[in-house]
């Protein structure tokens, strides 16, 4: 089926960055020539630039035309683009009757117009560039002291700790939780500096609101919100979010952002209000503690030197299809890192999928699965296991003799299940065990002192100390 002119006009536009090159190039090299002509006080090259600046006419035209056409795709701040826009339509105009004036008016008048053909150049290259890398392109990386003289600060890095909160209970969810994630990994390309595909995530209204595609969260329903689907993509996917040149969101944010949505995006709302299971209450005191965006880095296991055989690609469509997220732990390494953070039903019947991959996965989550202690029985076969979280699950101190056999495992979160006293002993007999969250299970403080007198070099997080 043939395009419609209007689709047609739209794909003109995205020419724009091609065309608005030809006309900088050219006119740079009619200052050049102008230059050299008034240096060597000879009219050789008249007919040169003359020439040079008819392109230089025509091409603006058409750059303004196709940016223009751009332009109406929405997604940029409105001040700057018509800043801009009207800068391009005055510099393309102002080069026509420069062009007129080097074959017809005297020569101080036409320099006149060159030196202001020059400013527009420059300030129309300006908000372009401000349209495209945002308002502080220029200043944001000004060193000290220029930065101070210019009443800018320098660039700060881009991981930021967040402001500790001193009662999670008390903290707003969007406020001091949800808002700090956006704005550190989101704001660059969706606020009211630079609006991409229309899409402002810095107010509560726009966020609502949506983009060019229409609404991005919908309340009570994460895995339908084109904001969770777009941070679950794969990396290399090019809808992906944000895009893989940029600073990625950790899992913990992503869990933050999926617990969000599908609490019914609550924006006034305290935390204690929503009444959070303990997996999710875990992951807030993290928030809370001033963890930074960061993302935590590997524990240093040897396992993370070896590289195994690359997992079966059948065998990880198989997961992907059942929405458990698969992908390296670095680039070209076959070591995985596996999450269900989107897929909480896989069932002890699931094992064989993720065993399929058992000798590849350094990290699991596998909280607020409904794994059990039967699944459990398996998990001696990931050998390689770093990193291991069961959080919210429905197994108890049984099955921890399942675990024993992981001599690698560093890691390991039983928030929110049956562990108690006994199990904790178990896992004493760990030989990596570096960590162990365990809030709200059956573990005693009486349990707690025991291990910690046998197995100091363990820290033990019970979230009531």
């Amino acid at each position: 089926m043939l395009l419609s002119l209007g689709e047609w006009m739209n794909y003109f536009g995205h020419f724009h960055p091609l065309f608005v090159h030809l006309p900088i190039g050219i006119l740079i090299l009619v200052f050049v020539l102008e230059y050299i002509q008034v240096r060597s006080k000879q009219n050789d090259l008249r007919r040169a630039i003359s020439i040079s600046l008819a392109a230089g006419f025509i091409t603006a035209v058409f750059s303004c035309l196709a940016g223009w056409l751009l332009g109406q795709d929405g997604g940029y701040a409105a001040t700057t683009l018509q800043l801009h826009q009207w800068m391009g339509i005055s510099l393309a105009a102002v080069t026509g009757i420069g062009w007129w004036l080097q074959k017809y008016a005297a020569p101080r008048f036409y320099r006149f117009i060159l030196a202001v053909i020059f400013l527009l150049l420059m300030i129309t290259g300006h908000y372009g560039g401000s349209l495209t890398h945002g308002d502080d392109y220029l200043t944001a990386g000004l060193p000290q002291p220029v930065a101070g003289w210019l009443g800018t600060e320098a660039k700060k890095d881009s991981v930021r700790p967040r402001t500790p909160v001193a009662d999670i209970n008390r903290a707003q969810v969007y406020a001091d939780l949800v808002m700090p994630v956006l704005q550190e990994k989101c704001y660059s390309c969706h606020s009211a500096q630079k609006i991409k595909g229309a899409l402002r995530l810095d107010t509560e209204t726009q966020l609502m609101k949506g983009g060019k595609h229409g609404p991005v969260v919908k309340a009570g329903d994460a895995d339908a919100s084109e904001l969770i689907k777009r941070l679950l993509l794969p990396a290399e996917d090019d809808k992906r979010m944000p895009p893989k040149d940029k600073e990625q969101l950790t899992k913990e944010e992503i869990a933050l952002l999926h617990w969000w949505v599908s609490a019914g995006l609550p924006m006034k709302q305290q935390v204690a209000e929503m009444k959070p299971d303990s997996a999710t209450t875990q992951l807030l005191h993290t928030f809370a503690s001033g963890a930074t965006t960061a993302s935590t880095p590997a524990p240093l296991s040897p396992v993370l030197a070896t590289k195994p055989p690359a997992a079966d690609s059948m065998a990880v469509q198989a997961l992907i299809k059942r929405k458990v997220l698969v992908s390296p732990i670095a680039k070209e390494q076959t070591l995985l890192d596996v999450s269900c953070i989107n897929a909480a039903d896989i069932t002890d019947t699931d094992m064989p999928l993720l065993l399929a991959v058992a000798n590849n996965i350094v990290f699991l989550q596998a909280e607020n699965t409904r794994i059990s202690n039967a699944g459990l029985k398996e998990f001696s076969r990931f050998t390689n296991l770093v990193r291991l979280n069961l959080a919210g699950t429905g197994i108890n101190s049984s099955g921890i003799t399942s675990l024993l056999s992981l001599t690698h495992l560093e890691y390991i979160n039983l928030t929110g299940t049956q562990l108690d006293d006994a199990g904790l002993m178990q896992l004493a007999g760990l030989p990596a065990l570096k960590k162990i969250y365990a809030w709200n299970t059956r573990v005693t403080t009486a349990g707690a002192a025991a291990f910690r007198t046998k197995k100091p070099d363990i820290q033990l997080q019970l979230g009531t100390e």
